[in-house]
């Protein structure tokens, strides 16, 4: 709250998304402190300085948290992705390869996302980040099905290609993230841009 003429408190009203907003945010820090399964409501709504009841406004249960924060890491992969495809029709190899190059470097920035949710999330959250993977994998389809159509992409099916890609990749940096593997960030990138070429590129 914020002081009024007199002295007088006066009350902040933020927007729903506003709200919304930073109860992720703080669920996020209390996460990346506690885990997921040991984390508390309590937890989250203490962390975001409201009360209790706000939570259930927004959220029924504390897995459809950790499925929001994944969607709305996911979201920025495709804003990311939609400025890569914008006006670049049809895609080619060289784009359909910066599309993943991003999705490798989005993860990365969020790490600490990757490793809470497939850390320490429940099967049910889980569930719910798979469900909106799905929509990463619809681009990625989308666009090899465009470039294919169009000649620049070797013919095959798409959806099939958009998933192991998809699986492949995010595994491969699943366990770079989670530090098991003897491997870097660079060796995905060549190795996702060399299966892409090797693959999808025409004239093979």
């Amino acid at each position: 709250m914020s002081r009024g003429l007199g002295g007088t408190r006066k009350r902040v009203v933020k927007s729903a998304g506003e709200r919304r907003a930073e109860l992720l945010d703080a669920a996020l820090d209390v996460f990346a402190e506690r885990g997921v399964t040991d984390a508390t409501v309590s937890d989250i709504t203490t962390r975001a300085q409201v009360a209790k009841g706000t939570f259930y406004l927004y959220f029924s249960a504390k897995e459809q948290v950790v499925a929001a924060l994944w969607e709305r890491y996911v979201a920025g992969y495709l804003d990311l992705a939609e400025d890569v495809l914008k006006d670049r029709t049809p895609p080619h190899v060289q784009v359909l390869t910066e599309l993943l190059e991003r999705l490798i470097e989005h993860a990365v920035e969020h790490a600490d996302l990757h490793r809470i949710v497939y850390g320490s999330a429940d099967a049910k959250a889980l569930a719910l980040c798979a469900e909106t993977n799905q929509r990463v994998i619809g681009v990625l389809a989308e666009a090899i099905e465009r470039g294919m159509t169009a000649g620049v992409l070797r013919p095959g099916a798409p959806e099939v290609f958009a998933r192991i890609l998809y699986h492949g990749a995010h595994a491969a940096l699943h366990d770079l993230i989670s530090g098991t593997a003897s491997y870097g960030r660079d060796d995905v990138v060549a190795t996702v841009r060399a299966i892409v070429h090797q693959t999808l590129g025409p004239g093979r």
